[in-house]
C-alpha cells in the first residue's frame, strides 16, 4: 500500500473509534424557550342603545313644509314620499379592523303597483360623513341611513285601491381584512 493509502485508512479507523468508542466530536449549540401569552378577539357589532335608538317613524313628504307623521297602511297617493331615519351605534373593537357596510335588497311582498312604488336606502353615513366602510377607530360612532319609499306621481288609475308590504330591510357591517 502507499502512504497516501495508509494515512486515509488510519484517519478512518481514528473517527470509526472515536464514534463508536463513545468519543464526540464538539458542535456548539443553544436554546430559548419561546414564551406564548393571551390570544384574544375582537367584536363588530351596530346596535341599539339611549344615544342611537334604530329608526324613527315614518313620515310623509318630510321635504314639505309641514311633514306629516304616517303609519304604516295608511292610504298613499301618488307623488307621496315616506321616510325613515335610522340611527345605531359602532362597536369595533380589534387591530386592524375594516367592515364594509351595506343595504340588504329592498322588495315588496303581496300586491303589485306595477313599477309605480319604489324603496331605497341612501346617506349611510358615520358621525354625519357619507360612507361605505369604516375601521376600529370608528368604535362608539353612530352609523346612519335613510330609507325612503316613493310612490311616482305619473302613476294612473290602475294603482287606485292596492296593497303592498315593505319587506324589513337589513343594514349590515361586514368585517373585511385589508
Amino acid at each position: 500500500m502507499n502512504n497516501s493509502t495508509k494515512g486515509a485508512l488510519a484517519v478512518g479507523v481514528g473517527v470509526a473509534l472515536l464514534l463508536g468508542g463513545g468519543g464526540t466530536l464538539a458542535v456548539w449549540s443553544d436554546s430559548k424557550p419561546i414564551t406564548g401569552g393571551a390570544i384574544n378577539s375582537g367584536h363588530l357589532r351596530i346596535v341599539t342603545d339611549g344615544t342611537n335608538t334604530g329608526c324613527g317613524g315614518w313620515v310623509l313628504d318630510a321635504h314639505e313644509s309641514t311633514p306629516v307623521s304616517y303609519n304604516l297602511g295608511d292610504p298613499l297617493v301618488p307623488g307621496d314620499v315616506l321616510s325613515r331615519e335610522c340611527a345605531y351605534t359602532v362597536q369595533a373593537t380589534g387591530n386592524h379592523l375594516r367592515a364594509t357596510v351595506g343595504i340588504s335588497a329592498v322588495n315588496f311582498t303581496g300586491g303589485s303597483f306595477a313599477g309605480n312604488l319604489d324603496a331605497a336606502v341612501s346617506d349611510v353615513m358615520l358621525d354625519g360623513a357619507s360612507i361605505t366602510s369604516f375601521t376600529e377607530a370608528a368604535n362608539g360612532g353612530t352609523l346612519s341611513a335613510s330609507v325612503t319609499v316613493t310612490f311616482s306621481s305619473a302613476a294612473g288609475n290602475s294603482t287606485q285601491d292596492l296593497a303592498t308590504v315593505l319587506d324589513s330591510l337589513t343594514l349590515t357591517a361586514t368585517q373585511v381584512h385589508s
